[in-house]
């Protein structure tokens, strides 16, 4: 069957939007991404690579780029706010099940990676361009129009722009804007070598180990990043005035907040030198993701920005871009039309994202808990961790089994693949002789002899 042409547009070179760029081209689909700002790059500090996305950096060769920056820990520890162990998960475990690193990162060395790899593969990358307006009724392709009012022309149009979207406004102008919230979160990053001069918190780079502690509306997690050079730090609170953008801090403010903090935290807190409030915002469940034609089609942030209590804002867009390019790359071979590879990613993406963006609250509730029953009790379910035990359950969501399992452990090219089958075939494929489905078979067979050859290659 003859390949059909097909021009995609993204809007928003961010870490979704280059991801999906890649996959893209990947699919044999020609991409063009606009980027509002006037250069590449990415603001912010670490990001969690977990294993659900380490494995898209590794198929798609951008790990060999970014190198020793992705750094892997030796052990999770959950504490209470004044420094007492109360939960543990050796990293190893992890990885060794699911076949795949958990890595932490600086953004801009993810961002770059990923800029560096969609180059090459031929993604055609503009800066300066702020779309101002999309022509998605009047004829077959999508026209976008931007500030300086050059047009571009796609066969479909991805909303990879974040959670202030302007393809989610003119395509959803009903959808009101993402409201103001309570939960925010600082960002920071003091080097290692700082913290080894200090007597008291040295002990806490010993070893590179991802650290929370946790307290009544609050917490801090803490992983190394930068080739092991450069403590991150992300601390949540809850605010009794709402949060409506990134706000500038005063620093006795952040400090004031963690000052009955674990002694060894407390004076990494006192060395950071500045820092911004960030909200931590939510976009929908929205009733769809794309236009009616669906020609324009959102991902990320744009349709599904979550709070980041279980590190899979960026994983979760990553995965869009990499599940459309999949199915949009059954349009490019004639299987399917443009509108129905969007369908199909709505109708299997949707629920993904909406069950993480309930999974990520429920952890920040869990590590916001104030002392009392709830507190007593989730430190007691994770405390056979501290004995080496692997509880079948806890509430330490980064190493309970079925949550790694079903976060950390998806596959999305595979999900992809699969739904694609199923829906060319109108039912799921099922071996003739057992009746077996390939989801099946990858849930309880396949599982451990592709990760033990994964594991190989670690």
């Amino acid at each position: 069957m003859a390949a059909n042409e097909i021009q995609v547009g993204l809007v928003g070179a961010g870490i979704g939007g280059l991801a999906a760029a890649i996959a893209f081209r990947r699919a044999g689909v020609s991409v063009c991404v606009l980027e509002a700002a006037q250069e590449l790059g990415e603001i912010g500090a670490g990001i969690q690579m977990t294993p659900n996305v380490s494995r898209l950096l590794r198929a798609w060769g951008v790990a060999d780029v970014i190198g020793e920056n992705l750094v892997r820990m030796e052990e999770l520890n959950m504490r209470k706010k004044d420094g007492t162990k109360v939960g543990y998960t050796p990293i190893a475990r992890v990885e060794n099940a699911l076949g795949q690193p958990w890595w932490v990162v600086h953004r801009a060395h993810l961002h770059q990676g990923l800029v560096d790899v969609a180059k090459e593969m031929g993604a055609d990358i503009i800066i300066d361009s702020k779309v101002v307006d999309i022509d998605y009724q009047s004829g077959r392709q999508v026209t976008v129009t931007t500030v300086h009012g050059k047009q571009h022309s796609f066969d479909l149009l991805i909303g990879s722009d974040g959670i202030n979207s302007i393809v989610r406004k003119i395509i959803m102008p009903d959808v009101k804007p993402m409201p103001p919230t309570s939960n925010a979160a600082y960002r920071a990053i003091v080097p290692f070598e700082q913290i080894r001069k200090d007597p008291v918190a040295k002990e806490l780079v010993e070893k590179l180990t991802m650290e929370v502690w946790m307290a009544e509306k609050s917490y801090i997690i803490s992983y190394p990043i930068s080739a092991g050079k450069m403590f991150n730090m992300v601390l949540s609170h809850h605010r009794p005035d709402l949060v409506h953008d990134v706000e500038e801090v005063d620093m006795q403010e952040l400090r004031e907040t963690y000052k009955d903090y674990d002694p060894r935290i407390k004076r990494i807190v006192d060395m950071i030198p500045s820092a911004q409030r960030w909200p931590l915002r939510v976009v929908g469940p929205l009733k769809s993701w794309s236009s009616p034609s669906r020609n324009v089609v959102l991902m990320g942030d744009a349709a599904h920005g979550m709070v980041n209590h279980m590190a899979q804002g960026a994983a979760t867009s990553m995965e869009d871009g990499a599940f459309l390019a999949k199915t949009i790359g059954e349009a490019v071979k004639g299987t399917m039309t443009i509108a129905e590879a969007v369908e199909l990613y709505e109708k299997e993406r949707m629920p993904k994202a909406c069950i993480k963006q309930q999974v990520s609250f429920i952890n920040g509730a869990i590590w916001m808990f104030p002392d009392g029953p709830e507190q007593k009790a989730r430190d007691a379910m994770m405390a056979p961790e501290l004995k080496g035990e692997q509880p079948i359950r806890s509430p330490n969501l980064y190493g309970d089994p079925a949550t790694v399992l079903e976060v950390y452990g998806y596959d999305v090219e595979a999900d992809a693949e699969s739904a694609i089958a199923a829906y060319l075939q109108k039912r799921e494929f099922a071996d003739p002789r057992t009746g077996v489905t390939k989801p099946v078979e990858n849930k309880y067979m396949n599982w451990f002899i592709h990760s033990h050859q994964e594991k190989a290659r670690l």
